[in-house]
């Protein structure tokens, strides 16, 4: 070949490697050396016309765009090192330790060199590659999470197709884009603080990433951006997974909890009004009483227009005080009647969905055991499910305290006929000194800025559907909480 001038061929040639040229943006071949043609079995002219799928193992590890990708990096940083498995005329497929390197020729430009060594059958790949070479292939295809190969500007040099597909993309459309391009992470990757930590050997972030596809459908992924470090060079690895439905049900709760906090106050404001309403209903009507009686005791014979219309007056506002308080009195009590029966089985069932969400998250496996069929209860649905979340997610947070032996809670449901209980269990800590009447009472918490107003107010909550909350000591250990509810039975 007239481009690739004499003294090159003649150096690749007397090579005990073989050689392969590509063109450096295209990555098409140039020229090969004889080593080369000898172990594809093509001459210099016919290797010319081959693409890469055509010279490559058919094997999914090696598939076309995982070569692109390590020819790519190898132009971007000047060399790149793999084993990679090609395949002959005769289809046969062959082992080598490939490099590929960026060289400038006199004739040509840069172009793109690959140096391979085959492989024997018996002899194995060196030790220090297996991870990036070997085990990452493996990893990005049998993994439950998605994996993104990145280089040192965020590029994806390679993907595992649940990675992806998480994405919104095939392999081969998501190579080569910028992370920024792929969604918005949480942790600006751009700053000079994330540069500054994942310039670091053992460098390591963990990022959020909003992915929204073409419809406008949006994704929540969980990403651990991890610096991985094989024979002197450091590769990026994004480990990502779906918690979509993680983050709907954080929006969900803290609007929940929002909205419980507001039903609380409110509910406080009730119970403030009532006690008003009852406590000054007395007074104002005896006050009343008292000038009905004072008018009725002036003398007929004496005129005292202005002391009468006085005391008349007083007499009318409070008979109006006394309407208002009335009045305040149907108001509350038309607010505490807007309930309706709801099936508890199917707001527990949602209440343990979420509760799982959490527990899978902390390693914690949830067993439960509920009653068939529907547990009618009157009240409001949300505020019940709410209570049942909180019970779960103190449980929870005893659940995974290293001291905590048994990664387990349990939930189930029990009823006498007339009642209802939800039993959450822990083996935790337990009760001991703790007496179980002060527990909701706010005199127990085991969190370090835990107050026990949540207990609070799912008491109250409980107390206001009719029912209540009791702990107890768990077998063989830990703490037992039983909400306890009136069912109600319907006429069929």
């Amino acid at each position: 070949m007239t481009l690739i001038d004499e003294t090159f061929q003649t150096m690749a040639n007397s090579s005990d490697l073989g050689w392969l040229v590509h063109e450096l943006q295209s990555k098409n071949i140039l020229w090969a050396n004889e080593k080369a043609c000898e172990a594809f079995k093509y001459s210099v002219d016919e290797l010319r016309a081959l693409k890469a799928h055509h010279m490559s193992s058919q094997d999914p590890n090696y598939r076309r765009e995982m070569g692109i990708a390590w020819l790519q990096t190898a132009v971007v940083e000047g060399s790149n090192r793999r084993f990679w498995k090609y395949r002959d005329r005769n289809g046969v497929d062959f082992l080598t330790e490939a490099t590929a390197t960026v060289y400038e020729l006199e004739e040509v430009g840069k172009v793109l060199v690959v140096k391979f060594r085959i492989l024997g059958g018996t002899e194995a790949p060196p030790e220090p590659s297996t991870w990036v070479e070997e085990t990452m292939d493996r990893l990005m295809r049998h993994t439950s999470s998605g994996i993104l190969l990145l280089n040192s500007e965020n590029k994806v040099e390679d993907a595992s197709p649940l990675a992806a597909s998480l994405f919104g993309f095939s392999v081969s459309e998501i190579l080569n884009k910028n992370l920024r391009e792929l969604g918005e992470t949480d942790v600006d990757l751009d700053s000079e603080e994330a540069k500054l930590q994942m310039e670091k050997p053992d460098g390591s972030l963990d990022v959020r990433i909003k992915v929204s596809n073409k419809y406008g459908t949006l994704r929540w992924l969980a990403g651990f951006l991890d610096n991985v470090v094989d024979t002197g060079k450091t590769f990026r690895v994004l480990t990502v997974r779906d918690i979509s439905d993680k983050v709907e049900w954080e929006k969900r709760n803290a609007h929940q909890m929002a909205n419980l906090q507001y039903l609380s106050r409110y509910n406080a404001m009730g119970d403030m009004a009532m006690i008003l309403a009852h406590e000054l209903g007395q007074p104002l009507a005896a006050a009343t009483n008292y000038l009905s009686g004072v008018l009725k005791r002036i003398p007929k014979d004496q005129e005292l227009p202005e002391v009468t219309y006085g005391i008349e007056q007083a007499r009318k506002q409070l008979v109006r005080a006394s309407e208002i308080v009335t009045s305040v009195k149907r108001y509350v009590r038309r607010i505490e009647s807007t309930t309706s029966v709801f099936d508890l089985t199917r707001e527990v069932e949602e209440s343990l969905y979420f509760a799982r969400l959490r527990a899978e998250e902390k390693g914690v496996i949830i067993h439960d055991d509920l009653l068939p069929g529907e547990l009618l209860v009157e009240g409001e649905s949300v505020l019940i499910g709410q209570v049942i979340i909180n019970i779960c997610m103190n449980a929870l947070e005893e659940v995974v305290l290293p001291t905590t032996e048994d990664k387990l809670m349990e939930l189930r449901t029990e009823s006498d006929g007339d009642t209802v209980s939800i039993l959450v269990c822990d083996r935790g800590r337990g009760m001991d000194g703790v007496p179980a009447d002060l527990l909701a009472a706010g005199a127990f918490s085991s969190k370090e800025d835990g107050s026990g107003i949540g207990l609070i107010i799912s008491e109250h909550i409980v107390q206001r559907h009719g029912g209540h909350i009791t702990y107890e000591p768990n077998e063989p250990r830990g703490t037992k909480i039983r909400i306890t509810l009136p069912l109600v039975h319907q006429n069929s």
